[in-house]
């Protein structure tokens, strides 16, 4: 297909090769956000909901029920996490942010609210405004050097004995050559650009070192892709998930690794196979904390920027 790849500054998005894109400027989120990102984001959301069994970790079940109770969704991308956690408390406000407006209209819960913004920036909210701020999987969205920025504005929008969670994925572990070469080959290009690769180690230190936030607590689970998995059927979603995610970066992978569109797609094949048959997984790990209630400490970057 023709690139259809427009950069004009006056366009909200872009297209390349057919799918459309963010057009925000500084900014390293590469996956597309057209309507079959939209479904591979919300079939990603149940996989992850189904493997924790709920939407946060966090101990905020009691301001739930509670009118008034205000919750952020940072980079809440097609809006899956928002609109399920707005339907299922309807009594509280969801607000999501996000560089792109791409959230579903008809389905929008009433209580939920997007506001276009770039958190390495600023949230446009005042200081103490929020009871719960999540974020979740913007490994491919913030560089290395931004995450104490990022993290520093979140804590600035909490209310003190609010809480924030954040949650991320690791590499796929325990696979065969082939996925190993596409998911290096996909590391080594995020690296590149800056991105933090070992997230899932260091997100615990980003809270750690803030310095304004207390009780942080780290959780992980497996995300199986094999047939020892316990349940077969999540494990086939999961695959297919990664099979989308190759697809989304077959344009530069097959540049990254020098061959051919026929022999990416079979290298795919192969290690669709191999996740299968050597039960590979990733990790998901889950940090939260709440914010340190002293009214005389005003929240200030953090000394690692």
């Amino acid at each position: 297909m023709e690139n259809l790849d427009s950069q004009s500054t006056q366009s909200e998005f872009r297209y390349v090769n057919g799918r459309r894109f963010h057009n925000e400027e500084g900014v390293e989120y590469f996956l597309p956000n057209d309507e079959d990102e939209q479904d591979r984001l919300h079939l990603q959301h149940y996989i992850i909901r189904y493997i924790w069994q709920s939407n946060f970790s966090s101990p905020i079940q009691h301001l739930l029920t509670k009118p008034g109770t205000k919750i952020l969704d940072i980079g809440c991308g097609a809006g899956s996490w928002s609109f399920d956690m707005a339907s299922t408390y309807p009594l509280i406000s969801v607000v999501g942010i996000d560089i792109s407006p791409y959230q579903p209209t008809l389905i929008k819960p009433e209580n939920f609210t997007f506001i276009k913004a770039n958190v390495q920036e600023r949230i446009p909210f005042e200081d103490n405004t929020f009871d719960f701020v999540f974020q979740r999987y913007l490994i491919g969205g913030h560089p290395k050097e931004k995450w104490p920025i990022v993290i520093n504005e979140m804590v600035r929008v909490l209310k003190p004995g609010g809480y924030l969670e954040l949650c991320e994925p690791s590499a796929i572990c325990d696979t065969g050559p082939v996925t190993q070469q596409l998911c290096g080959a996909q590391l080594e290009i995020m690296e590149r650009k800056g991105l933090d690769v070992d997230l899932i180690q260091n997100l615990e230190k980003y809270a750690q070192n803030h310095g304004h936030l207390k009780n942080i607590k780290k959780e992980l689970r497996r995300c199986h892709h094999g047939a020892k998995s316990n349940n077969i059927e999540l494990s086939k979603v999961a695959i297919n998930n990664v099979m989308s995610l190759y697809n989304l970066f077959k344009p530069i992978l097959v540049k990254e690794l020098k061959i051919s569109n026929d022999k990416f797609d079979e290298l795919v094949k192969i290690s669709e196979k191999e996740l299968f048959e050597l039960d590979s997984y990733i990790f998901l790990i889950r940090v939260y904390a709440s914010k340190v209630v002293d009214n005389n400490i005003e929240t200030k970057v953090c000394n690692s920027i």
